[in-house]
């Protein structure tokens, strides 16, 4: 299953605290569990947001990497996972046809 998690920092983080976190995630070798766990996972960063916003697309049938996940980032981010398929605009037109009517 595909799954997009967006992460925002709160206001009150500062850079040196997002440089501990990521000096930490190459430490302790997460980037290898993820890879490991997950078929596909991609981390984004929208420029020019502030505060910053990480987005991660993960393809992954291991609930524990999304834990894990949201649990490394800790107090210091807002965090939000959803499921997500990808469909065509004519495909989603189609489907809201169905369950609207018309």
């Amino acid at each position: 299953m595909w799954y997009i998690s967006i992460f925002d920092t709160k206001e009150d983080i500062t850079i040196e605290e997002i440089e501990r976190e990521r000096e930490e995630w190459i430490k302790k070798g997460k980037n290898k569990v993820f890879h490991q766990r997950c078929r596909t996972i991609h981390r984004y960063e929208v420029i020019g947001h502030s505060p910053l916003k990480i987005i991660f697309c993960i393809e992954t049938d291991d609930f524990f990497v999304l834990n894990l996940l949201s649990h490394h980032f800790g107090n210091g981010w807002n965090s939000v996972t959803y499921p997500m398929i990808e469909r065509e605009i004519y495909e989603a037109l189609e489907e809201d046809k169905t369950i609207i009517g018309g």
